[in-house]
């Protein structure tokens, strides 16, 4: 069926929108829903976004809207989600439709698991590191709200950038009028109003805060009030990530640690610097042995013991001694009997 109205209701199942037939929703937010559709002329699968019926009334967050859909569309990156299509459909429907990925955000792995291991955000972060590089260095790219949430993870373990309603991309006007962020990953100089246009330190602050989060399993500045958390952010020390958890490398405390310094002229200044600074830290080596390497090294062992010689029989001394004092006795009565027997017969 073709829908002519929309509400904030969850769209059932086979409900058509410009070609694009719904099979479920698989994620619902304060401006948006997101739903797995089937692209009918196509027959593939895609994820198609559509804005919520009271806020497509307001021309800032259609503005946003729209502005994800052209951000996306010019920027092509293997780890940045991919734009198919946007437009308006009848009943005044905003939509937005995108690659699907088969997978889960960060922010969920982060939430079922805890804390993550390092070598594994060192690879997905290198993945978004070299995504983001990519978007500034082509098109003077900056996402605007990077968090575990906007970075997905698909089913071969590739990260990939979502949501790019926020972004600034060149030859793109959208500025926005009102001051939106996510307090817990927002940079000092962002939440003041006074982060320079084209500049993505902070950007670098915010995928610094998400890096922290994922190897911490908290944000650096945790807080359920806005005010608040944005109150640390601008004035509160940073807690290293070391002493948070314990388990994470001191290398990776002290880059993010940089990533989310205060100052933006003392953090880390550029995207090419930061994919330096991840792939310096190496992936780290569990000093563990493992029951394989034991196994291992007993096979070789035992493989030593069977290659050499077999060893001589150790000979019995004892038992020679023994032999030879007897047949010395049996020669002495020997010549003891010869000798008696030679006077009897005389």
């Amino acid at each position: 069926m073709e829908t002519n109205e929309q509400d904030n209701a969850i769209l059932a199942p086979g409900t058509l929108v410009n070609g694009y037939q719904i099979i479920r929703e698989i994620g619902h937010g304060s401006t948006a829903a997101v739903y797995l559709a089937k692209q009918l002329d196509l027959g593939r699968d895609v994820a198609l976004k559509i804005l919520s019926t009271e806020l497509s009334q307001d021309a800032e967050y259609v503005s946003r809207f729209i502005n994800e859909a052209r951000a996306a569309a010019t920027l092509s990156h293997q780890n940045i989600i991919q734009a198919f299509d946007a437009g308006v459909a009848p009943g005044n429907i905003y939509f937005f439709c995108m690659e699907y990925v088969d997978g889960e955000s960060l922010m969920r792995k982060i939430q079922r698991n805890g804390p993550l291991p390092p070598n594994t955000i060192r690879t997905w972060g290198l993945q978004i590191a070299d995504a983001l590089n990519y978007g500034y260095q082509t098109h003077t790219f900056t996402h605007g709200d990077i968090k575990p949430e906007n970075i997905l993870i698909n089913s071969h373990n590739q990260a990939k950038l979502a949501d790019l309603g926020l972004a600034k991309v060149e030859d793109h006007d959208f500025e926005g009028h009102q001051l939106i962020l996510t307090p817990l990953y927002a940079s000092p100089e962002l939440i003041l109003g006074k982060r320079g246009k084209d500049d993505c330190r902070a950007d670098i602050y915010a995928f610094g805060a998400t890096l922290y989060h994922a190897l911490a399993g908290s944000p650096p500045f945790p807080g359920d009030l806005a005010k608040e958390v944005m109150d640390k952010q601008l004035h509160e020390p940073l807690e290293p990530l070391s002493q948070r958890n314990p388990d994470v490398p001191q290398t990776y405390s002290d880059l993010i640690s940089q990533m989310l310094t205060k100052d933006p002229d003392e953090r880390i200044q550029n995207w090419t610097a930061v994919i330096n600074a991840l792939e310096h830290l190496g992936p780290q080596r569990i000093p563990t042995t493992s029951s394989a390497q034991i196994a291992e090294h007993k096979r070789r062992t035992s493989k030593r013991k069977s290659a050499l010689p077999p060893a001589e029989p150790k000979k019995n001394h004892s038992f020679l001694f023994g032999s030879l004092f007897f047949l010395l006795l049996v020669c002495a009565v020997a010549v003891a009997l010869g000798y008696i027997f030679g006077k009897l017969t005389q």
